[in-house]
């Protein structure tokens, strides 16, 4: 591929995957316009967002780049609950959440959105963890899980 210094390259959501994963290993920030309106109002279609290595395991109120494990899709939604082994997230404009998504498919942690040139500070400090505590349909979307999870 033949590209010039600034161009706009489209990539596959594998391929994006790929390089994001690559990049973040190497313990350097990672930066791409975001697709979709599952974040709004935090993150809007074709913000720019930058994606830094997780250090640790990430906090209640996070927003995390991950696999879906189920259709190997990128995704950035929030942390609205976590445990041992992974972490329950959602689209703060989702009316259903992800489910439990496995640590080991997390690439890193949301630490900056820029919209028209702009930095967006909402939604990166502390009133992340009230965005998370009242994602729509939380209890409710978990309780039906619990629920599933039994009678499988």
């Amino acid at each position: 591929m033949n590209t010039h210094a600034g161009e706009i390259v489209q990539l596959s959501g594998a391929e994006l995957v790929g390089l994001m994963q690559a990049v973040l290993e190497t313990g350097a920030q990672f930066r791409f316009r975001a697709r979709g309106m599952s974040m709004m109002p935090f993150i809007h279609d074709q913000d720019v967002v930058t994606v830094a290595p997780l250090q640790q395991r990430a906090e209640v109120g996070d927003v995390i780049a991950f696999v879906h494990p189920q259709n190997q899709k990128p995704i950035l939604h929030r942390v609205v609950e976590r445990d041992a082994h992974g972490y329950w997230t959602q689209g703060d404009n989702s009316a259903a959440p992800d489910g439990w998504i496995p640590a080991t498919a997390v690439g890193g942690v949301i630490v900056a959105v820029e919209r028209e040139g702009r930095a967006v500070r909402f939604g990166l400090g502390p009133e992340r963890r009230l965005i998370a505590a009242f994602s729509p349909h939380r209890r409710l979307w978990r309780r039906l899980n619990a629920l599933l999870h039994r009678w499988r």
